[in-house]
């Protein structure tokens, strides 16, 4: 076995610490290989050296042959004599003839590769590769490693980490890091973190934006102090500064704002482009450059389509997680009780149906009598209703009285001519459905958690009207209709009442000022100074704060 082959593995990380690509464990496993080894050391350094000398451009004119004779002889030669016979090259290696610049070149060669050598040692030894620095120090505590992390002494690299006790990090920043006992991280760089359980206290000086992942949001702060916190429910934020929350879901599927122009009506969220009947007209927003006004007669509609469905739980309004319903909306609703039958007057503001209309979804003003299907059950004269199919439940409608009572208003009071904030949602986690006006709850019920939604499919959905009755105005909204969207996920209150908030300062639901173009995919929430948020784990939207 010749040495190469006897000292194979340090031979292969040599040939990566020559390319420039070995890694931290190479260089471990490296000092292990050497050490107490005086043949491997020998080996190493050898093999480094005819890299160097292959690589070196300090001779230029000059290359090294070994020749075969009685004995081995060294030729150092010009580069251009190399195509000639080698039989006709002068034994320059012993020759006297060598001249004294040869002379100093080869030395000089060689005094620059021993050089190159004890530079690259230094490094190793003393300096983390580039591709791999370390991210800070310890301060105190202990990390675990969990995955992919490195600890050399006090300095931490990235990779993923637990804690028992209390643990301080000092970044390269100059920023600090304090987790809690029991938390579970994992540190990207010196501005990145994931915060996976426990709780972790940022304290930033350096002005760079630190950015803490935590379940469903990122969290981006400045200087200042800021606390993350994340259990099996919720993750809690505070801080003394401000701070921007970037939750993962917060985009409707659809959204129809009415500030475009034409005779479509655009999705600025989705592809449920609309069609407006003649008794849709295009008037001032109530935000934004544009709205519609219907005027209570069959073709006061317009036709968003089925969103793609051709079956129960298919298309773009089929749900999941949950639903919201959202509109803006200044209403002439006659409130007309039932004479004849069980039925008064209906306005839909939002409709979709399924063929058999079972499956349907809506929201809508109501007035009606000893209907079965309303949960909580009761005669609720003027309501507005929030209908939804869900399984192990049937169909079911959710009554809002607008009775004047227990803060909920009136239906003159919602007629004063002024905007009003309406929003249905239904979380399929909780179990919670529920109807807000004007950014505060109106009524609520609650189903078994995880009881899911049956809605899609191929039936039409109509903004105005109900899509089932083409041909007569019994459920024709009267009044105006702005800003409709259409979420896959509940709402939660915290975030009914900001986007009603961002309404009454002239700005859309999201913070943002109107405009006829499509919603960005990204977006934020401010936390502001000594306030905590407590956000979902699965939409990463704030809960509620304190």
């Amino acid at each position: 076995m010749n040495r190469s082959e006897r000292f194979d593995e340090v031979r292969a990380i040599a040939d990566d610490i020559c390319a420039g690509t070995v890694t931290q464990i190479q260089l471990q496993k490296l000092e292990s290989l050497l050490s107490n080894d005086e043949q491997a050391q020998r080996f190493y350094l050898d093999y480094i050296e005819f890299h160097f000398h292959l690589k070196s451009n300090t001779l230029p004119k000059l290359e090294i042959v070994r020749r075969k004779t009685f004995v081995d002889e060294l030729i150092v030669r010009p580069t251009q004599a190399s195509n000639l016979p080698h039989q006709n090259q002068p034994y320059e290696a012993s020759s006297e003839k060598r001249t004294a610049s040869t002379k100093r070149k080869f030395y000089l060669a060689g005094l620059l590769t021993v050089l190159c050598m004890l530079v690259v040692y230094l490094i190793i030894q003393f300096k983390p590769l580039p591709d791999e620095p370390f991210i800070g120090k310890l301060v105190s505590g202990e990390l675990l490693i969990d995955e992919n992390g490195n600890v050399q002494n006090t300095l931490v690299f990235p990779g993923m980490y637990k804690t028992e006790r209390p643990v301080e990090l000092e970044l390269r920043s100059g920023d600090s890091l304090m987790l809690s006992a029991h938390s579970h991280f994992k540190l990207f760089n010196s501005t990145e973190i994931e915060l996976k359980s426990g709780e972790v206290n940022v304290i930033s000086h350096s002005n760079k934006t630190i950015t803490i992942s935590a379940n469903a949001s990122d969290i981006q702060m400045h200087s200042g102090k800021l606390t993350v916190s994340v259990d099996s429910d919720t993750t809690s934020v505070s801080g003394n500064i401000k701070a921007k929350i970037f939750p993962k879901t917060w985009r409707p599927k659809h959204f129809w704002n009415f500030d475009d122009v034409g005779d479509r009506v655009a999705d600025f969220a989705g592809r449920a482009v609309g069609v407006s009947g003649s008794g849709a007209q295009r008037i001032d927003g109530l935000v934004g450059k544009g709205a519609f006004y219907f005027d209570n007669t069959k073709h006061a509609r317009i036709n968003v389509g089925s969103g793609g469905g051709s079956a129960p739980a298919t298309g773009s309004f089929s749900v999941i997680d949950g639903v919201t319903i959202e509109a803006l909306i200044k209403p002439l609703y006659s409130g007309e009780g039932p004479t004849k039958s069980r039925y008064g007057e209906i306005d839909e503001i939002f409709r979709k149906d399924q063929s058999d209309k079972d499956h349907r979804m809506l929201l809508s003003f109501q007035n009606d009598r000893n209907k079965s299907i309303v949960v909580p059950a009761g005669n609720y004269a003027e309501s507005l209703s929030f209908g939804l199919y869900i399984l192990g439940q049937g169909y079911h409608e959710l009554k809002l009285p607008l009775d004047g009572k227990d803060g909920r208003p009136t239906l003159k009071q919602l007629k004063d001519g002024n905007l009003h904030h309406v929003v249905a949602t239904y979380n399929v986690e909780s179990g919670i459905k529920a109807i807000y006006i004007d950014g505060q709850v109106g009524a609520l019920y609650r189903y078994p958690p995880g009881s899911k939604v049956l809605s899609g499919g191929a039936g039409l959905a109509n903004i105005g009207n109900s899509p089932n009755a083409q041909g007569h105005a019994a459920e024709a909204y009267a009044g105006t209709i702005d800003e409709v969207a259409f979420y896959d996920f509940a709402l939660t209150p915290f975030m009914v009442a900001l986007h009603y908030n961002n309404v009454l300062m002239g700005l859309n639901y999201f913070g943002s000022k109107p405009s006829a173009k499509a919603l960005p995919y990204k977006s934020h929430i401010e936390l502001t100074p000594n306030k905590t948020l407590l956000l979902d784990n699965i939409t990463g939207l704030p809960r509620d704060n304190f």
